[in-house]
């Protein structure tokens, strides 16, 4: 059965190799989000980011798991935590958001962050987010879900949400077609010269 979600992602950097990523994968009618920013300064970063996305790529096409078990995703980040840090790989954030029949599931680790965006507010699902980042052997993975997808949910790094608020996040979101709203966001960290302060990574859905 098709996903009854349609999606869309943006990524951009101000350097020549981008440590943030993002991925979307269809699991029959779901999909499977995941956002990571790998530690900027830090030896390893990209790799890290990399890593993660691999990890919950291989989750998400193993019929065998049950991708809408939030325990499940806690319990890899855990695990991809102690991996991490125990093989020296590097650091990252990580977000990842399942949104199927039933609602949304989700688990965040570090400053990349989720949200439903509608046209009267912004439900900020990983506001209990903490710091720590995955490989740092300290990383606790937050939890969080939500009947229903409401509105038009926004996963991305901090190379977004740390350099636009909430509010104008929102506003850029319903500026036009949902299609076009992940390049607007893009746009909206942009500076005129054309160079970012950050690398941002974008992945926007919406009912279908």
């Amino acid at each position: 059965m098709p996903s009854r979600f349609i999606h869309w992602r943006a990524l951009a950097s101000g350097r020549q190799s981008s440590e943030d990523r993002a991925e979307v994968f269809e699991r029959e009618d779901s999909l499977v989000v995941v956002v990571a920013d790998g530690a900027g300064g830090m030896r390893g970063g990209a790799r890290a980011s990399a890593a993660l996305v691999e990890t919950v790529q291989a989750v998400a096409h193993d019929a065998a798991q049950d991708v809408h078990d939030a325990e499940l995703w806690a319990a890899l980040f855990k695990t991809t935590d102690a991996t991490f840090a125990a093989k020296a790989v590097g650091e990252t954030t990580g977000v990842v958001v399942v949104a199927g029949p039933h609602g949304l599931t989700g688990v965040s680790v570090g400053d990349s962050e989720a949200c439903v965006v509608t046209a009267k507010s912004v439900d900020d699902l990983t506001r209990r987010k903490e710091r720590p980042r995955l490989g740092s052997g300290r990383a606790v993975p937050v939890i969080f879900r939500r009947r229903h997808l409401e509105g038009i949910l926004l996963i991305a790094t901090d190379g977004l949400f740390k350099y636009a608020s909430l509010g104008r996040i929102a506003a850029t979101v319903h500026a036009g077609e949902v299609a076009r709203a992940a390049e607007r966001l893009v746009a909206l960290v942009q500076f005129p010269s054309g160079r970012f302060q950050d690398d941002v990574a974008i992945v926007v859905v919406a009912p279908g």
